[in-house]
Formats: C-alpha cells, structure tokens, sequence
C-alpha cells in the first residue's frame, strides 16, 4: 500500500537548484558540444569562442577541450579548459538593430553621451550609453552629425546591453553611382 504526505515548499529549501544570479541568463552545453564561434560562460562573462582543441582522453577516461575565447563586451582574451562531457554554462546572447534618433551629451563629460534609438516597430528606448569603444563612438557620433540615418547593432546578454557596432544604411543612387 502507498503512503502521500503532503509536502510544502516551505518544508525545503530549494533557493540552492536555482543556478546562481545568471540562472535564467545562461544555459548548459557539454563542453564537447561547443562549436568555434559559438558562446559560453568564462568567469562569469560572456565570451565568443575563437578557438577549440580537444586532447585525447585521459587515464580517468574524459578528453579534455581547452577553450579560447573573447567577451563580447570587453575584447579581452580569456582561456578555460573542461572536460568535454561536463556542462559549461552558455549565455543566451540577443542582438537587436535600432535607428539612432538622437545623441545627448552626459551632463558629466568624463561620461558617454546617452543615445536615443527607434526599433522597426517603432520603440523607442532611451536607456543605453555610446559604446565604451572610443572608435566606435566617434564613427557612429560622425555619421550622425553628418546627417546620415545610423543603424546600430546592440547585443544583449548576462544582463548587460551595449552598442558593438554600426550598420550602413543602403541608400540606392540613379544612375552608376555606387551604393553605399
């Protein structure tokens, strides 16, 4: 004959199966699976993978894969190693196109200026800075100036958003003339 007790969450603590802060900004991969130019978690940042090698398997009987990779926020170079049956951590990266709509200096001018962006469907959103990127921040401030329509391509993952680069608008000539 089976027994059921009821049994309330309140009887167990399950804060510990959660994952840590970045439980629902990552997911898991057997490090076997990752593939060159795919993602994953190093240090808790997320990095683009640049390089796999797998060793062979050892005398406790798991190949080993070292892993080369850069964050996708920073460019630094970051290096991990796992064996290829264990789970990794991957972050679950978005990247989103807005229209640049405006540009405001920061009241502090030590600070980014702040960029005012359009989706296709019209969104706006006010909440995100000029990239740290010095090169890309003068390119994407001189097309704006400029008075051309700039496209920037924002990337989203762990938590974090930032511009990474500009798209050029496709503007059709008559005539010969070249499309920029």
């Amino acid at each position: 004959m089976l027994h059921f007790s009821a049994v309330s969450d309140e009887d167990h603590d399950f804060s510990h199966q959660a994952g840590g802060d970045n439980a629902s900004k990552t997911y898991p991969m057997a490090a076997g699976a990752l593939k060159k130019g795919g993602y994953i978690c190093i240090n808790q940042r997320p990095c683009k993978v640049i390089d796999l090698s797998v060793s062979k398997t050892g005398k406790h009987g798991h190949a080993k894969v070292s892993i080369v990779a850069t964050d996708i926020f920073t460019g630094n170079r970051l290096e991990d190693q796992a064996p290829s049956t264990h789970n990794v951590e991957v972050p679950f990266v978005k990247t989103f196109t807005y229209s640049v709509l405006d540009i405001q200096p920061n009241e502090d001018p030590a600070l980014p200026s702040h960029l005012s962006l359009m989706d296709d469907e019209g969104n706006s959103r006010e909440d995100l800075d000029m990239p740290p990127d010095q090169a890309l921040a003068a390119m994407i401030k001189e097309q704006f100036d400029a008075g051309k329509e700039v496209m920037v391509v924002v990337v989203s993952a762990m938590g974090i958003e930032q511009v990474l680069q500009t798209k050029n608008v496709l503007v059709g000539e008559i005539g010969n003339e070249a499309v920029l």
